[in-house]
């Protein structure tokens, strides 16, 4: 009783607090700049919404091959992709009620017949794979050295070891190696290499439509920023402090755009327009799960 009460209390707080970023971000917006968007937005909005869903594909296809690689399982691209897109309906719209990440251990356990524990262990390895692809990124993006000026990275390090920070994450493979081993199965360097390069390239997808975005509105920001901005959005989103990272992550993006120069109205409606992609996304995995409910 007590445990179920503290888990209502800790939803209800995650709850207020995306409320309270939301409203904040809705106060923080100049209305007059929603008149900005025209109907050609919609082109880069359906590119958007290909590349989420190209994304999701990616990450379906990741997920056929730790399944296969790790307990011998074959299911369907098909079948999995189905599972990713109605995952991604819960994620949107019952952020931490019941999460996506839950759907799909519920759902591959009972399709496989395997224990939640496996289905759960898959699922792991999916997000350090995905956590050790963002390190890459934003190292990577240090290497441009085109992070913002007001963060003085370069005060606090020197440019060499700032250039070497992608040595410093590849040095760092063998742990992530050792943690899949010592959890779940034994893996090659070449498997890990390709769930690592797979995570990578899911990952590009909201860099790409990022990026898109600012093109639309005539913003001077370089893709190479993108590099630094995204890996920090989705560590942000990480963090329990928020219903799946709602506000914290539209919030973290537009943050982080101002400080390159871009006016906070602009930041907040690509925020926006972003998570519109997500939300078209979201609604055809609802439909999929009605089907299959």
């Amino acid at each position: 009783m007590r445990e179920k009460y503290r888990k209502k209390l800790h939803f209800f707080v995650k709850l207020f607090f995306s409320f309270i970023l939301i409203i904040f971000l809705i106060f923080s917006l100049d209305l007059a700049k929603i008149s900005l968007l025209k109907i050609d937005v919609l082109l880069p909005l359906l590119i958007s919404v290909f590349l989420v869903s190209m994304a999701i594909a990616v990450m379906s296809y990741r997920w056929r091959l730790l399944l296969s690689k790790l307990f011998e399982i074959e299911v369907s691209f098909s079948k999995l992709f189905r599972l990713y897109l109605i995952a991604s309906f819960f994620n949107i719209f019952l952020p931490g009620a019941i999460g996506g990440d839950v759907v799909r251990i519920r759902r591959i356990s009972k399709i496989s017949n395997i224990k939640i524990k496996s289905a759960s262990l898959i699922t792991i390895s999916e997000r350090l794979s995905g956590i050790y692809g963002l390190l890459l990124l934003l190292s990577f993006s240090l290497l441009f050295m085109n992070f913002p000026e007001q963060m003085k990275l370069s005060k606090y390090f020197s440019i060499w070891i700032l250039r070497l920070t992608p040595v410093l994450v590849l040095i760092c493979l063998p742990i992530f190696k050792w943690i899949l081993d010592k959890s779940i199965n034994s893996t090659s360097y070449f498997f890990l290499g390709k769930i690592i390069g797979l995570s990578l390239f899911a990952q590009m997808g909201d860099i790409i439509i990022a990026f898109l975005f600012t093109q639309y509105f005539g913003l001077e920001v370089s893709f190479s920023a993108f590099l630094f901005i995204m890996p920090l959005v989705y560590m942000a989103t990480v963090l329990p402090i928020s219903l799946g990272g709602l506000g914290v992550r539209e919030g973290a993006f537009s943050g982080l755009l101002v400080l390159y120069g871009a006016d906070i109205s602009i930041a907040i409606i690509i925020s926006l327009l972003n998570y519109l992609a997500k939300l078209c996304i979201g609604i055809v995995g609802y439909f999929i799960y009605l089907r299959e409910k």
